[in-house]
């Protein structure tokens, strides 16, 4: 009687077996370790106090190099991080302009902003395979020994 259904049941399943793990790791929680107060509000807050803000800058320094640990292949290249009174105007604009955000909203957008890839680096050869290398290579092109008659 409702066999016109199975099908339709059997498309419904299988559609929601591959869609509801997608959809649990869109929602993945991601631990991010920074001051008891992230918000822009606390950020602004700190403005004209340069010991605290060095703080900050040390926490994004940090977190750049944590990216460029996870994502080798698109790192933030040395010397491209500012620092001092640049971070400061970038993340004081940021929280302007996202007054109900975190500040570590700005940081994941300069990071976004001046990333670079990098090309594959190729692990070393350590030079005692690398005399074996070459060893092998030898024997395989020297002529068979003629045996003595």
């Amino acid at each position: 009687m409702y066999q016109f259904l199975k099908p339709i049941i059997m498309t419904t399943v299988f559609a929601a077996g591959a869609v509801l793990p997608c959809a649990a790791q869109a929602q993945q929680q991601l631990n991010i370790f920074s001051f008891e107060d992230s918000s822009c509000a606390a950020w602004s807050k700190t403005a004209g106090n340069r010991a605290i803000r060095a703080q900050y800058e040390f926490w994004v320094r940090g977190f750049a190099s944590g990216h460029n640990h996870a994502n080798p292949a698109r790192q933030v290249a040395v010397g491209k991080l500012p620092g001092g009174d640049q971070l400061y105007a970038y993340l004081d604009d940021y929280c302007h302009d996202n007054p109900n955000s975190s500040y570590i909203g700005g940081v994941f957008r300069l990071i976004e902003q001046i990333r670079e890839a990098t090309p594959p680096v190729k692990p070393a050869v350590p030079p005692a395979k690398k005399e074996a290398a070459k060893e092998v290579a030898k024997e395989a092109i020297k002529p068979p020994a003629v045996p003595a008659k």
